[in-house]
This record gives C-alpha cells, sequence and structure tokens, in this order.
C-alpha cells in the first residue's frame, strides 16, 4: 500500500511539473490574413483590421484599416501595378523589375525593406528582409485565401504593417484571378 501510494505521489507530481513539449525550430505565428469570404480577394482581414479595394472593379486604390490607423495604398499611374504609394507617397513599393510580381521594395519613412517569394514564382511562402524580418505563408499550398504571419508587425507603424501584408494579397489575387502567370 505504502509503495502504491509513493508511486501515485511520483506520477501526479511528474505530470504537474512537465511542460508542454513545443519544438523551438519552428517560429510562432503572430498573425493571420484572410479573405472575408472565400474567393473575395477585394477584401482581406488582417488580426483586427483589413486591406481591401476602395471598390471591387478598382484594383488601383486600396484602404486598410490596422491598428487603429487608416490610409490608402495606390497606383501613381493607373493600372501600372509595378510602382505604389502608401499615404500620398510616404512610402514607396515598387517591383524590382517591372512585371517581376515576385520580388518587391518598400521605401520611405526610414525604413527600406525586401519582400520576395523564396523561389521564383513561389506565391506559398514570402520572406522580408531589410529594416524588417519576418516570413509569410499560406497555411495550405495553393490555397492563397488564409495566411500567416510569423513575426509580429505591431512594433512597426500601421503604413509599413499594411505596405507588407498588401504585396502578397495583392501578388496572390492577381495569380488567382488569372491577370498574371
Amino acid at each position: 500500500m505504502k509503495f502504491q501510494l509513493i508511486l501515485t505521489t511520483l506520477l501526479f507530481i511528474s505530470l504537474v511539473s512537465c511542460e508542454k513539449y513545443e519544438p523551438t525550430t519552428v517560429p510562432t505565428t503572430a498573425g493571420t490574413i484572410r479573405t472575408y469570404t472565400s474567393e473575395d480577394w477585394d477584401y482581406w482581414e488582417i488580426n483586427d483590421g483589413t486591406i481591401r479595394t476602395y471598390t471591387s472593379e478598382d484594383w488601383d486604390y486600396w484602404e486598410y484599416n490596422l491598428a487603429n490607423s487608416s490610409g490608402t495604398i495606390r497606383t501613381y499611374t493607373s493600372e501600372d501595378w509595378d510602382h505604389w504609394e502608401v499615404d500620398g507617397g510616404d512610402l514607396d513599393i515598387r517591383t524590382y523589375t517591372s512585371e517581376d510580381w515576385d520580388y518587391w521594395e518598400i521605401s520611405g519613412n526610414e525604413v527600406d525593406i525586401t519582400i520576395r517569394t523564396y523561389t521564383s514564382a513561389d506565391w506559398d511562402h514570402w520572406e522580408v528582409t531589410g529594416d524588417v524580418k519576418t516570413t509569410m505563408r499560406t497555411y495550405t499550398s495553393e490555397d492563397w485565401d488564409f495566411w500567416e504571419v510569423r513575426d509580429d508587425l505591431s512594433i512597426y507603424s500601421p503604413q509599413v504593417q499594411a505596405a507588407i501584408q498588401f504585396i502578397p494579397i495583392f501578388t496572390s489575387s492577381l495569380y488567382i484571378r488569372g491577370i498574371v502567370d
């Protein structure tokens, strides 16, 4: 009887003191990006905010509402999707080369950021380097309506957050709608 009581006590202590094992090589998800409804590529929810087109037919003009701040992301010239401005030019977003949708640069407001796919035209996995470092990936391969952001972007301005998250949203939406290959 004494042996059983000691064994039960040791088992209880070991169960109470055990911590859940979580691998350290897998980064935690800091946020999500998802379409408002499945296959609604012009309205996206980002944690507690949104990025959406001004109208569903006009992909040159987008609005964001993040971190209690709102603003615009728009092309410099109509239907030139290689060059964008955030909030009237505070940030500049452009493709590295014309119509190279998997390599982008963001500059302005004392930031210099590069966003690119891990491999050419792999719309599932994006890497952010420069003044901001994170990755964004889809939960399921070629399912571009639900993304995870690996690192917390809330330490950056809402403009920078919007610009970073806009790029995979926009390029994936173009791909899904058949506008680019």
